[in-house]
């Protein structure tokens, strides 16, 4: 028995109710989730009033972004029980998602605090401050590698700390021989070090930074090319107020690479721990 065509919406017409493309219900039909109710002689395609319907469901679901085989699933079986699911599902995925965009949103406001302590900075003082100890992720450098041996250190010690989903919010800082230091000489980082929180993982890695007195300056340009004014500077400081060294420094970049193309614009800051001398 002939079907009536004047009964049923062709192709063009049931798009145009729901303002979509006709290649938009060629690619269901091909997905298997809407077919036409038949295809005329004159070739044609023709929807019931059913399947206007059921394209409302699928229209609506994809705007939750619910996957097309899913939806296929829940119109094979259709209930109260089958809509609840599919739409627990999705309510379970908004929440991994906003979890997720919210630790984004925590990684950007450390950068954010980072920045304002930047703007803040007072170069070319030095403060002696007591701190707390701090836990580090270590990586030593062996004294015999080559630069770019290093420089793979660096790199690992990198993958450690930040995951592939993690973005890089805290900078990498080295440890450098005090002794080295205090003669005015650049020298080969001992370590690369990152601040963790407690709960990391490779806590057999982790180095905790001893509480303490610590001389802290910040100042303008590279390390390499400030290392003997720094240390003149130091060391008068420490003849001066009667202190002395007694573990190596860390040096921590606050404004480089990824604020300015020009090493002479970072801003770096060295700390040093330090003890006052025995009477």
């Amino acid at each position: 028995m002939s079907k009536n065509p004047k009964l049923y919406y062709t192709a063009g017409e049931l798009a145009d109710l729901f303002e979509l493309p006709k290649q938009t219900l060629l690619y269901y039909d091909k997905m298997g989730v809407l077919s036409p109710e038949f295809i005329s002689e004159n070739n044609y395609r023709h929807y019931s009033l059913k399947q206007y319907l059921i394209l409302e469901v699928i229209l609506n679901m994809r705007k939750l972004g619910i996957p097309i085989s899913k939806i296929k699933e829940y119109l094979e079986e259709r209930s109260i029980d089958s809509l609840q699911a599919l739409l627990q599902a999705k309510d379970r995925e908004c929440e991994e998602i906003i979890a997720h965009n919210e630790k984004i949103r925590k990684n950007i406001h450390v950068v954010f605090q980072q920045l304002d302590k930047i703007r803040e900075s007072r170069l070319d003082q030095i403060t002696v401050t007591f701190r707390r100890s701090k836990r580090f992720l270590l990586s030593p450098v062996p004294p015999e590698c080559s630069g770019d041996e290093s420089i793979k250190i660096l790199a690992r010690h990198n993958l450690k700390v930040f995951s592939k989903e993690h973005f890089k919010e805290k900078a990498v800082g080295w440890l450098a021989d005090k002794d080295c230091f205090l003669a005015g000489e650049y020298s080969r980082p001992l370590a690369y070090f990152s601040s963790v929180n407690p709960d990391y993982l490779g806590k057999m890695e982790c180095y905790t930074r001893p509480a303490g007195l610590y001389m802290t300056q910040r100042f303008q340009g590279t390390f390499r090319e400030h290392v003997q004014e720094l240390a003149e500077f130091f060391k008068a400081y420490m003849q001066c107020n009667k202190l002395h060294a007694v573990d190596n420094l860390y040096i921590m970049p606050l404004k480089n690479h990824w604020m300015t193309p020009e090493p002479e614009e970072y801003i770096y800051q060295i700390s040093l721990r330090v003890e006052p001398d025995e009477n």
